[in-house]
């Protein structure tokens, strides 16, 4: 991941840390899952974007393992309403990362524009809203109307 879409990654975990300030979580995921905010976390939003902005993605992607991740971030949750913001192509290069999609109580996936096909495919399977982005600028639009 590099250019745009870091921006729009940066922007995303920028928007989700305005709308839930106290509960949100920030998962990158590539060839390992790293978990850059926790849920409970007191970390300012501009030390996460920073933290995004710092990635560098490469070949392999542990889809399965950063939906788990989510998972065990949300068993902690307060908030009745538990969503999983999933940016992604949906290309995955390890095991079958549905079963895990399944398991998702109210999952939400933002796809490049540029590169959907995959990500509507694997939102339709797991029974995930899917949208695409049009760059940075629209990721905050898109995050209102879908949650």
């Amino acid at each position: 991941m590099s250019g745009e879409r870091l921006a729009v990654a940066a922007t995303v975990a920028a928007a989700c840390a305005l709308r839930a300030p106290g509960q949100h979580a920030v998962i990158a995921f590539a060839g390992d899952v790293r978990t850059l905010r926790h849920l409970h976390g007191q970390d300012p939003a501009a030390s996460v974007v920073d933290r995004v902005l710092a990635l560098r993605g490469h070949g392999v992607t542990q889809l399965a393992d950063a939906l788990r991740a989510a998972s065990a971030e949300l068993a902690g949750a307060r908030a009745q309403r538990r969503v999983v913001v999933l940016l992604s192509d949906c290309r995955h290069t390890d095991e079958d990362p549905l079963p895990v999609a399944r398991t998702v109580p109210d999952l939400v996936v933002l796809a490049p524009r540029d590169d959907a096909e995959q990500a509507h495919a694997f939102a339709a399977a797991a029974g995930a809203r899917c949208a695409e982005l049009d760059g940075a600028d629209s990721a905050p639009a898109l995050l209102r109307d879908l949650l």
